[in-house]
């Protein structure tokens, strides 16, 4: 939804002719809103690193969608359509991120308060036959979970086993799982899937419903959602913390792959674009 509003709010801005200012600064007020929500990243050298590199990006994409509307300005009729489309694309791509920011950061912090007991842990790679922290952080939450809503939970530990994993991911969590006094009973394995999109294909015939919840790293929550959602899935999300010298470069991956899932909607919104310039041209 929020997606298509800003594109909708983009073409009304090329109809009018003016630059969309208005929207750099709602972009720049929920960004030093979130810098504010996360300040005590700023009293450590990795903490600091992190807002750098997230601010860093920002900017890049805020200097790529300004560069592109002045080019397009300076350049006659036609030759001005394709960078006028990078302008509008761009834009649409920076004024969405500080949401996906937050709303992944909302994640993190607010425990679903779903009554369902069916529970998915989403894997992670493992060098050993033990868990690696981001991966111990998924389980941990996931157990404080349990703690919170004192429930019974059915976990789903999903994860197969890579070429350089010496066992699978499942394995390793169910391993983990036990060791923090889960019964056997109540974990189920998947261990054949690579990658997200596997991990919610094979493990939906372990839903006795559509309905659950989904433990992942909090840069992963809502791309998975997003996947389970299109498995016929109705889950709820909650994102463990992964460490920080790794978040800055997964949440601007995992933000890239969700937008990918809207492939169709970037599509129409190009041709509308497109169509639009050429129609101010003719015109």
């Amino acid at each position: 939804m929020i997606l298509v509003l800003h594109m909708i709010l983009a073409i009304g801005y090329q109809l009018s002719y003016l630059h969309p200012w208005s929207q750099y600064v709602l972009c720049i007020i929920v960004m030093l809103s979130l810098v504010w929500i996360t300040r005590h990243h700023l009293f450590t050298t990795q903490g600091r690193m992190f807002l750098g590199d997230v601010l860093s990006f920002t900017l890049v994409i805020s200097s790529l969608c300004i560069g592109a509307f002045c080019v397009a300005t300076l350049l006659p009729s036609w030759w001005s359509l394709p960078f006028s489309l990078l302008g509008q694309l761009s834009m649409v791509f920076l004024m969405t991120w500080p949401f996906y920011l937050y709303f992944t950061h909302l994640i993190s912090k607010r425990p679903p308060s779903d009554a369902t007991h069916q529970l998915i842990i989403l894997g992670a790679g493992i060098f050993t036959e033990e868990v690696t922290p981001m991966l111990k952080s998924r389980l941990d939450a996931a157990l404080h979970l349990q703690t919170l809503h004192s429930n019974t939970f059915q976990f789903i530990v999903s994860g197969g086993q890579g070429p350089d994993e010496p066992i699978s991911e499942a394995l390793a969590m169910q391993r983990y799982l036990i060791s923090r006094g889960v019964p056997s009973s109540h974990i189920i394995m998947e261990d054949q899937s690579t990658n997200t999109v596997e991990n919610l294909v094979y493990s939906k015939k372990h839903f006795k419903n559509p309905r659950g919840i989904c433990v992942t790293s909090e840069f992963h929550v809502l791309r998975a959602l997003k996947i389970a959602q299109r498995q016929g899935l109705t889950l709820v999300g909650f994102g463990a913390p992964s460490p920080l010298h790794l978040r800055a470069r997964a949440l601007i991956k995992d933000y890239c792959g969700l937008l990918l899932h809207h492939s169709r909607t970037w599509w129409i919104f190009s041709l509308i674009v497109v169509y639009v310039k050429a129609y101010l041209i003719l015109s």
